[in-house]
């Protein structure tokens, strides 16, 4: 009696490993701007639309400005795609980030008034500060 019960215990246990072993699937959410290495960014033009939302919203950007803003930030975030996705090694990848976001930087400064950017180099300090303390220093800024 005992052993036709030990028997059916080890039969059950061998029979469950293969679904302990089943990994759990993946979710079907797009994931957010800020991901973590190895997850997916959103789509550029989902990127470039909350850009441009967030920017005409915090700065009071008209419907004109905020089409520039938002062809402007999907230009770049399809250049992000880019050279994420290249063969190129991280230090290059950097560089052509660095450059791709002086570019950005450089198209809003045309197209928005001083006082609006202003605001959005502030707007991007906090981004940066709320990080913990974590953020790269701002590179127009010479530090020992």
């Amino acid at each position: 009696m005992f052993t036709k019960l030990a028997y059916t215990g080890l039969l059950c246990s061998l029979l469950s490993l293969p679904l302990l072993a089943q990994q759990a699937p993946m979710s079907t959410v797009p994931h957010q701007q800020g991901t973590k290495q190895g997850q997916k960014m959103a789509d550029p033009t989902i990127r470039a639309q909350r850009m441009a939302d967030r920017l005409t919203k915090e700065l009071g950007l008209d419907q004109a400005t905020s089409q520039k803003v938002y062809t402007a930030a999907l230009a770049r975030a399809q250049k992000i795609d880019n050279i994420q996705a290249s063969p190129d090694d991280n230090r290059t990848k950097a560089k052509a980030l660095k450059a791709n976001a002086d570019d950005f930087k450089a198209q809003l400064k045309s197209m928005l008034t001083p006082d609006q950017f202003t605001k959005f180099e502030s707007m991007r300090g906090r981004m940066r500060g709320g990080r913990g303390g974590m953020g790269r220093p701002d590179s127009d800024t010479d530090q020992p």
